[in-house]
């Protein structure tokens, strides 16, 4: 298996795992699934585009390390959009659980980057694809 390949699956089966879960258990409540899709594919996206940038001499100290901190910041961004442009009443915490669950997991995804040497930029532009794919798909599913 080739490594786009894998970093596909690894990047796709997570989130289409736990979607489909939320889907069979929650499906009256599909904003649940769009907020987990959403979180997830908008920390995979922000996490593609830091790996990406992040310069060859200096990936294997900043790759692994730096996975973390982003996601805490993801999980922010998360809250002050739940709190601030998203808020239709008040805040919701499970709407934020439920983003910050598809945050964790993105970044678990992220990890299969974080080495010694920094991979094609290739493999970092399908992650970030994926990631904008189900951003995507967790705003339609939000709203549905």
């Amino acid at each position: 298996m080739t490594s786009r390949t894998a970093l596909l699956l690894a990047t796709l089966l997570p989130a289409v795992a736990a979607g489909a879960v939320y889907e069979y258990f929650l499906g009256h409540r599909h904003d649940y699934t769009g907020h987990f899709l959403a979180g997830y594919g908008g920390t995979l996206g922000a996490l593609m585009v830091w790996l990406r940038i992040v310069p060859e001499n200096r990936f294997a100290a900043l790759s692994t390390w730096s996975i973390v901190p982003l996601c805490l910041a993801c999980i922010g961004l998360g809250a002050v959009f739940e709190a601030t442009i998203f808020r239709l009443a008040k805040f919701d915490e499970v709407d934020f659980c439920n983003q910050s669950l598809g945050a964790v997991i993105a970044a678990a995804a992220s990890l299969l980057l974080a080495d010694e040497r920094k991979p094609p930029v290739q493999l970092m532009d399908i992650g970030l694809i994926v990631g904008i794919v189900f951003l995507g798909a967790g705003g339609v599913y939000a709203v549905a």
